[in-house]
């Protein structure tokens, strides 16, 4: 059997059926230093027991249903979200999607479906948890925990430096390029993991430095346009990078004027994702790669003479160098 289970629906997680369950339920954007205390206590519960520690999230973000207005842009898409927590331990991980039918299930109707497919023992909460339709907190959950028969407990809030650890906050330290404070609360650093395309071959052709190119779409959080040193993760080992954000309809104002090369249509909003990976040569076309960020270097600048540019990127491959080496002990550690 796989090591590794996804339950995508009800039908999915009927596969649970007998299994005793300590459950932890949540949306987990960007799995940072305020999650861990959730997670570790549900596997402490599990392993308690003998059961089976349960993460239930979604994949999408519930205020794309209740508020679609508003649009949302996640620190971790859905399979990067669910790549994480298995890659973290967690071998049952519920990803459900999110919809209008969801949004109106109570606490209580929410639970009588998760005990309908196992036997909940124990469920974990959050400071600022509300479960359901009714949006119980944990002192309003306190009657279902004795008519359903599991404990209930609640983990406190994290801080660092005074703040509450929370998706918002690095969502606005992401946004503002500072990767560095994103990564100091995250848990895993900031990293994109999908598939990597074909570009113009502008890196290999005519600056001599080849790129992995990733088109992002727009509802993935990404730092502002720029160069920002990085690691290539590859079965467990790391390889310094230098990566290139920008808006994937650009093109360098040295191509424009050659009139010989278009970057092929994107839907709005999409971004392009250069990453040379340093001293190293992989053939990765096709393939899902994950590329983390470490830190900023600069930001995007419009070279008119190939041979600025060349010289430029020369310094940024030393600087993200020297950024890659004073992480690399700490990358050692991540799953």
């Amino acid at each position: 059997m796989p090591r590794h289970h996804t339950y995508r629906n009800w039908g999915d997680l009927a596969r649970l059926r007998g299994q005793r369950i300590a459950l932890t339920v949540g949306i987990f954007d960007g799995i940072h230093r305020g999650h861990v205390s959730v997670f570790n206590l549900t596997r402490e519960l599990a392993a308690d027991f003998g059961g089976i520690a349960l993460i239930f999230t979604f994949s999408n973000h519930p205020l794309t249903v209740l508020e679609p207005e508003r649009g949302v842009r996640y620190l971790t898409l859905p399979e990067e979200k669910v790549n994480l927590l298995h890659r973290m331990k967690f071998d049952h991980v519920a990803c459900f999607n999110f919809t209008h039918r969801f949004s109106q299930m109570t606490a209580q109707e929410f639970l009588t479906r998760i005990t309908a497919n196992c036997r909940l023992r124990a469920l974990v909460v959050g400071y600022d948890a509300r479960l359901g339709h009714d949006r119980l907190d944990s002192r309003k959950l306190q009657w279902l925990r004795r008519e359903f028969g599991f404990d209930l407990l609640q983990v406190a809030e994290v801080r660092e430096a005074g703040d509450v650890i929370s998706s918002r906050r690095i969502r606005e330290l992401v946004s503002a390029g500072d990767i560095a404070a994103a990564n100091r609360l995250l848990l895993y650093p900031f990293a994109l993991r999908s598939r990597v395309t074909s570009g113009m071959g502008v890196g290999r052709r005519i600056l001599g430095t080849p790129t992995a190119n990733i088109l992002v779409p727009p509802e993935k959080l990404l730092p502002p346009e720029g160069v920002y040193a990085g690691s290539f993760h590859r079965e467990r080992h790391h390889f310094p990078a230098a990566i290139f954000i920008t808006d994937a309809a650009r093109v360098p104002q040295f191509v424009q004027r050659t009139g010989k090369m278009r970057r092929p249509v994107t839907p709005p909003g999409t971004r392009l994702f250069e990453a040379h990976i340093i001293g190293q040569e992989f053939d990765i076309a096709g393939r899902t790669a994950e590329f983390i960020l470490l830190e900023r270097i600069r930001e995007r600048r419009e070279f008119r003479k190939p041979s600025r540019l060349r010289a430029r990127i020369k310094e940024d491959i030393s600087i993200a160098t020297r950024i890659f080496a004073r992480n690399r002990i700490g990358l050692q550690f991540l799953p």
